[in-house]
């Protein structure tokens, strides 16, 4: 009877249940590993790598194997890394209070840690050595808030996103031209399948397919005059946009300060992070695209509206004793003993703010609107970096929505100026001023030349676009174009420090008040004036005048005087592209 019973559970298993125990077999004896791919490079556009990837051993471990031994584990761990045990356990504890699975502990090890690591791996459950190729960015800091930078996917985003090849162990982009165009630079992952014996060793390699890279990006841009444009703002708040007016190439985008998009591979400490996000300088924002007041950068487009709607004529005369009086109201010109007699060249030479309440005055708020908007204020600069405020152009509807209040007529004398309610980020006024630069064409600003495969096949190419082109007529451009020219090389012009002496630069300064101050705080030295209250310094310039190659945007954040702490910056990026620099 036993021997039956023997005999008939042998049947069973061998003849009812063969399927599945087939297949389960089958599972415990091959097992597959993803191979990941190597993320697409970028290059400058003389092929000079800004982005690549490169081969390192990391170190994970699985928070799951350890409950109940992480002390042990991490203090053998600490020893054998050495390291500071408390240290690596705030930081184990809190990377796995963000993240799940798996987590990445350290990247880079050199090759006696790998060995002392695997030796002792009976005593470390939970731990996993891979060499995988890892992000790099060879120059750091210089261009994180162009090309941005890549972070372990979270556990939501690996929920919707698992169906288009991603992993827990997957980096994805986050900002700039990695999150811009991470479909085409991610490639496609590859696996091995491999065959294990009763023990778990691997026995020989069944299959596979290998991965395959992700495409390889050219940009429009300079590395040499990044570099050299970034080490000018390095230790001030602020950003610097060098575009070419003759079809809206980006050479050089900087945002200052920056932090080191190698350091988001690597991970941070739970006070390196808090540090970083409590900066008030900002670190983390692009201020190429965040939006704030244009101060009297934005009176070119305010002189060119009036012209256009026959409000004020060239060599109209406008008497500027210090203020302007609009009813009860006295709005003041930020020279308080007045500029006597202006008409349009010296009113922009010398930014004269009674000459553009004068026309402000004149100008409806709806028509001043459109026609910035026509200009390309107001709506997406067309550079499509993520993270894009497209700012605020005000009119009666705006205000009406906004605050459910109607529009003053003293608010279009603020506006004039480039205050109120105005915002624009540096992409939209240095695209603008290109179209003054090349005669009034708005051209689409790229940064983007080419999309390769890793073999340097062709598979897109990118080129210039036109938009639209500025709603004035070219004589009236030239009258503001020399209006600009003496403001960068005129006696009393306010962009003086801009000046070349082979180059002939056009150029406009800005001051955007932040906050209102009083006079008498307003004239005491620029260090006695708490840093948030300071003035924004803004400065664009274009040259050579007659034949432009090159406009320069310059915003320092609470830099003061745009005279003073802008005008200066493009004056010697002017000097070095010209020199030879470029």
């Amino acid at each position: 009877m036993l021997l039956f019973l023997l005999l008939a559970k042998l049947a069973y298993l061998q003849l009812v249940r063969h399927d599945f125990f087939w297949r389960l077999a089958q599972q415990r004896t091959f097992f597959r590993v993803p191979l990941p791919a190597p993320r697409g490079r970028i290059y400058d556009f003389r092929g000079r790598l800004l982005a690549g990837t490169r081969p390192t051993f990391n170190l994970y471990i699985d928070p799951y194997y350890l409950r109940g031994k992480e002390d042990k584990v991490l203090k053998e761990l600490a020893s054998l890394l050495g390291e500071d045990f408390v240290r690596l356990k705030e930081e184990y504890l809190f990377k796995k209070k963000r993240g799940y699975g798996e987590i990445l502990l350290r990247r880079g090890l050199d090759r006696d840690t790998v060995a002392r690591l695997e030796a002792r791996r009976y005593y470390l459950p939970g731990l996993k050595l891979l060499a995988q190729p890892e992000r790099y960015y060879p120059w750091g800091r210089e261009f994180f808030h162009l090309l941005g930078y890549v972070s372990p996917i979270t556990k939501k985003e690996l929920q919707a996103l698992k169906s288009q090849g991603y992993g827990p162990e997957d980096y994805i982009g986050r900002s700039g031209l990695e999150k811009l165009f991470e479909k085409d630079l991610k490639g496609e992952k590859g696996e091995l399948e491999l065959e294990r014996d009763a023990f778990g060793r691997v026995v020989k390699v069944v299959g596979g397919k290998p991965p395959v890279p992700g495409r390889d990006l050219y940009l429009t841009v300079d590395s040499h005059l990044q570099l050299q444009v970034y080490r000018l703002l390095k230790d001030r708040s602020g950003a610097i946009l060098i575009l070419s007016p003759r079809d809206g190439k980006v050479l050089a985008l900087v945002s200052s300060p920056a932090p080191d998009p190698n350091q988001f591979i690597a991970g941070f400490t739970p006070s390196e992070w808090k540090e970083l996000l409590k900066d008030p300088l900002h670190p983390l924002l692009n201020k190429a695209l965040q939006s704030y007041h244009p101060g009297s950068t934005f009176k070119p487009l305010t002189a060119l509206a009036a012209l256009k709607a026959g409000l004020v004529k060239p060599q109209e005369e406008v008497l500027c004793r210090g203020f302007h009086r609009l009813g009860r109201r006295v709005f003041r010109c930020w020279r308080r003993w007045g500029h006597g007699k202006m008409e349009l060249i010296q009113g922009l030479a010398q930014s004269c703010d009674v000459y553009f309440y004068v026309l402000g005055e004149r100008l409806d708020i709806d028509y001043l609107a459109g026609f910035a908007r026509a200009c390309g204020f107001g709506k997406p600069s067309g550079l499509a970096l993520p993270g894009e405020e497209v700012g605020i152009v005000p009119d009666r509807f705006w205000k009406r929505k906004t605050f459910g209040d109607k529009w003053h007529k003293g608010e279009n004398l603020i506006v004039a100026i480039g205050q109120g309610a105005l915002e624009v980020n540096l992409v939209q006024l240095v695209k603008f001023y290109a179209a003054l630069a090349n005669g009034g064409t708005l051209y689409r600003p790229y940064v983007i030349s080419s999309l390769k495969t890793p073999e340097g096949e062709t598979l897109k190419e990118f080129g210039p676009r036109k938009e639209a082109r500025l709603p004035v007529s070219s004589y009236w451009l030239e009258w503001i174009k020399r209006g600009l020219q003496e403001a960068v090389n005129g006696k009393k012009g306010t962009g003086r420090a801009a000046r070349l002496k082979e180059v002939v630069v056009a150029g406009k300064t800005g001051t955007a008040q932040v906050v209102r101050i009083k006079r008498k705080k307003k004239s005491a030295p620029k260090e006695e004036i708490p840093y948030e209250e300071r003035d924004h310094a803004w400065f664009v310039a274009f040259a050579p005048v007659k034949d432009p190659q090159i406009v320069v945007g310059v915003f320092v954040e609470h830099g003061g005087h745009g005279g003073s702490a802008a005008a200066p910056l493009a004056g010697k990026i002017l000097k070095t592209y010209f020199a030879g620099g470029k």
